[in-house]
Formats: structure tokens, sequence, C-alpha cells
């Protein structure tokens, strides 16, 4: 493993990180008028299905939650590409499928993408420019150029963005009156971005600092469950250390007497009803011994014994998915760094791991 020097940022992960609040704005721009064009056909499915593995299994959870927002009332579910096309549910024609694949052609997506055009469902696939989703559904939505990095950031944040002024039009065509403010979109959540964006040096020093420990839990609820999966992902993806991302909820029902002293609780309680629950668990790791960061916005109370209080700007709760990810996301990039390793890698440059060939396969 090389280091490189702390300042310079060669990585193209780097670079997308800082890129999110503009590429937002631009992607929700150009998609509008086809994304209301696909609502307004979509408004009256009885089951709205949204599918995606991996980073992009979490956009499409984080799409849940949207469209249960704002939405208008459809029964929406989020279910794993590779459950959908191999258990089912089974789609029937009164439902639709929103597909999202940065690539446009993982092999389960792609099957459960075809089962649905099979029974007559309405389809659609939220994918990157340049990527392989032209006749796989019947509207394709792009959001940005393939990542050069395999941490993918920027790809995920511009597909929870569609997904979001998706919901806000089904909302609209749904009850007639708009469900989503316009502005919160173009003008709110990319000023929560780019003050996001603000905490990185907090947030490296941070990272430098704990960087040695055992393992990083990160706990949250609702859309700030689906933030602590996608963070231990890149966590995985960029230094391969040993992270785990879960509900509050789910910590408390027996993965708690795992834990040891020399681990790191990260607590992701922006304003929302599970925020409470979230930061009760700082009393037990308090006794436990092992230190905890919480992630939050302006609301947020801040606690003594806290290692840290890392605040962005209050949102909606749904958008808090995005807004409180950012420090997250250079929280998991200053930790390769800190690590001395390549972020941009997928470790491909050990040997073992390019005989492996993980991406081969997906």
């Amino acid at each position: 493993m090389t280091t490189e020097p702390r300042n310079s940022h060669p990585y193209h992960m780097h670079e997308a990180i800082l890129a999110q609040p503009e590429a937002l704005v631009r992607v929700i721009e150009r998609n509008e008028s086809a994304i209301d064009e696909f609502a307004s056909r979509i408004s009256s499915c009885e089951r709205v299905f949204l599918a995606g593995i991996g980073t992009s299994h979490h956009a499409s959870l984080v799409g849940e939650h949207l469209m249960r927002a704002y939405g208008g009332g459809p029964d929406v579910r989020a279910v794993h590409s590779f459950d959908l096309a191999l258990y089912g549910p089974e789609l029937r024609r009164e439902d639709c499928l929103v597909a999202v694949s940065h690539r446009g052609a993982k092999r389960y997506t792609a099957l459960a993408l075809e089962r649905a055009r099979e029974k007559g469902c309405p389809t659609a696939l939220i994918t990157g420019e340049a990527g392989s989703g032209e006749g796989r559904a019947d509207a394709v939505f792009r959001t940005v150029a393939q990542e050069r990095s395999p941490a993918h950031t920027v790809s995920y944040t511009t597909a929870v963005a569609l997904l979001a002024l998706l919901a806000g039009r089904v909302g609209y065509h749904r009850t007639g009156s708009a469900t989503l403010p316009y502005r919160l979109l173009q003008e709110e959540l990319p000023e929560a971005l780019r003050a996001a964006l603000g905490t990185e040096e907090e947030v490296a020093a941070f990272a430098r600092e704990h960087v040695g420990r055992r393992r990083i839990w990160l706990l949250g609820g609702g859309p700030s469950a689906v933030t602590t999966t996608e963070t231990a992902l890149k966590i995985k993806e960029t230094s391969y250390l040993q992270a785990e991302g879960m509900p509050t909820e789910t910590m408390l029902h027996g993965p708690f007497q795992c834990v040891e002293a020399d681990d790191l609780f990260v607590l992701v309680a922006p304003s929302g009803a599970a925020r409470e629950r979230t930061l009760e668990v700082a009393e037990l790791v308090e006794e436990v011994g092992a230190p905890y960061v919480i992630f939050g916005d302006d609301t947020t109370e801040t606690r003594p014994t806290a290692a840290d209080v890392l605040r962005v700007p209050e949102v909606p709760e749904p958008f808090s998915a995005l807004s409180c990810l950012v420090p997250l996301q250079l929280f998991a990039y200053h930790l390769a760094l800190a690590r001395g390793t390549n972020p941009d890698s997928f470790r491909g440059d050990d040997p073992r791991f390019a005989r492996a060939d993980v991406s081969g396969r997906l």
C-alpha cells in the first residue's frame, strides 16, 4: 500500500464527491419533462416497485421513503433486484417497476426489468450516461457520466434526486397539487450538500484519529438507516476496514453484544422520528467505553461525552439521506487516505483480488 500526500486529493472519488451539488441540479433539469411524462403514466398503478443492487439498491430504499412522503399514497416497495428477479413478488400488469443501475447492465436488474416487461408493466431505468440501458425499459433517465472510481458517490446522489423528482410528480398527478416544493430540490438541497462539503477538514481529522479502530458501527433509523449501510459499503470498498451499518433497533437486538471498547460508533441522527432512539445508544456505548460521533443537522443536540458532533443544514427527513451522507462519504474517503489504501482501486492493485475479478460477475 502507498500513501498519497494528504492535501493533494489525487483520487477520482474525491472529485466525484465535490461535484455532487451541481450535478444534482443539472440532472433534475435535464430529466424533468421526461420524468413528468412517465409519472403521469404510472400515477394510476396499484404498486410501484423500486429495484437495484448494491449502492443502487440503497438508492431504491431512499426512493421508497421519498415515494411515501411525496408520491400521493401509492403502495411502494423497494426490493433487491436479485430477489425480485428470482423470488418475486410476482408482478402484475397494474404494477410498475423503476430500476436503478449506474452501469445499466447488472445481471439481475436486467432480468427483473425483462420480467416486468413480459408482464406488461410500465418500466423505467435510472442509469448513468453511456450506460447500457437502451431497450431495457420503457423510459431511461440518465444521471452522470460513468464514475471513474468504483466507490460510487455522485451517481448515487443523482439517482436519489431523480427518484425524488419522480415521487413529487407522481404525487402531483395523483392528488392534483404539488406535494414536493420545486425549490427544495433545485435550491435548498444543493445548498445543504455544499454546506456538508464544508465539513471535510473536520471529518478528515476525525478519520485520521480513528483509523485504527477494530470495527466501525453506524446506526440510524428510517432514511438514516439506509445512510448507515451505504456508508459502511463505502468504507469496505475503499479502506477494507470492518464497518457495519444497520437500523438502530437492529443493533439493540443482538449485535451490541459483540461490541468492544476499541470500536467506533457513528450515530446518524438528523431531525426525525428515529433520532431520540438513536441517541439513546450513546448511553450504552459510554458504558462499554467506546467513542462515538454524531452526524446530524442544525437541531441535533450536543452530548458532552461525544467525540464529535458534525452538523449539516436541516432538510425534510427523507432528504437527510443525502445531506448527512456527504460528510460520511468524505469520512470513508479520508479513512482510506489515512490507512494508505487507494479509494479508486476496488482492491484491483492486489493480485489476489485482481484474479478474483468480482466485477466480472456482476
